[in-house]
């Protein structure tokens, strides 16, 4: 069996380094008016949460999905909020960017499987 160079070790512990680094989320700020926590909710129920900090680092709850400690991305040109870590990620169309109320309106897609999919619209408010 041949033995693993120096070389070949310190290019794995290199690779696993960076791996580490990247999975640890975070990234560029969002906008500071984007920037806290945000929650929506219907009948008084929270049902979805945001949150995106001046690290870099964001969040989200959804039905049927959560990331904690990813990245956001705002997409001026195509109106969209990206929140994504590691290959698991949630985009939102950009309806109403926060307001002086401290609201903000995003509308997604929810996969309904075979039933098809429904676009809706979802009012967060800051927290």
């Amino acid at each position: 069996m041949k033995a693993i160079s120096a070389y070949s070790q310190l290019s794995l512990l290199l690779g696993l380094l960076i791996f580490v680094a990247l999975a640890c989320g975070g990234g560029k700020p969002v906008p500071e008016m984007y920037q806290g926590n945000w929650e929506a909710s219907w009948s008084g129920q929270v049902h979805s949460t945001i949150y995106m900090r001046p690290d870099g680092k964001a969040g989200f709850k959804i039905p049927g999905k959560e990331v904690d400690g990813g990245g956001a991305e705002v997409d001026e040109t195509a109106k969209t909020l990206t929140i994504s870590l590691m290959g698991i990620s949630h985009t939102w169309k950009i309806v109403e960017p926060p307001n002086s109320k401290g609201e903000m309106t995003l509308g997604d897609t929810t996969d309904l499987g075979q039933l098809g999919k429904v676009d809706g619209k979802t009012v967060f408010r800051k927290k």
